[in-house]
């Protein structure tokens, strides 16, 4: 695997902690990005990011992996004074399914073992 790439997911994953955490709530409300876009977005990259990371684990595992930091995310937003939102969980789900299903048609809905093999003949 590239290291570029492993790189690239790495400064997904701190850009996107970061700006879901952090204290940037009025950036986000001045910004006109669709909060529930944004999210459905960063969750297909966290999931991309989570598979460049960890090759080996399964896609299913690293969907719920995402899931469950989407929902901890919500719970320190509700906690730091941002808002917490089942909205925003919703998009989170629909950006990770939709990013497994990508990566299902990508593979031809083989598993990574099976689609490995066959590119290598």
């Amino acid at each position: 695997m590239s290291h570029l790439l492993r790189l690239v997911a790495v400064a997904i994953l701190v850009v996107s902690l970061t700006l879901m955490i952090g204290p940037f709530g009025n950036v986000e409300a001045a910004s006109g990005v669709w909060d529930k876009g944004a999210h459905f977005v960063v969750f297909g990259l966290i999931l991309w990011s989570l598979g460049v990371l960890f090759r080996r684990l399964p896609r299913t595992v690293a969907a719920l992996l995402a899931l469950a930091l989407g929902g901890a995310v919500e719970v320190v937003q509700g906690l730091v004074g941002r808002d917490a939102s089942w909205g925003d969980l919703l998009a989170d789900a629909l950006g990770i399914a939709v990013a497994l299903l990508l990566w299902a048609v990508w593979r031809g809905f083989r598993p990574r073992a099976a689609f490995q093999t066959s590119n290598t003949r």
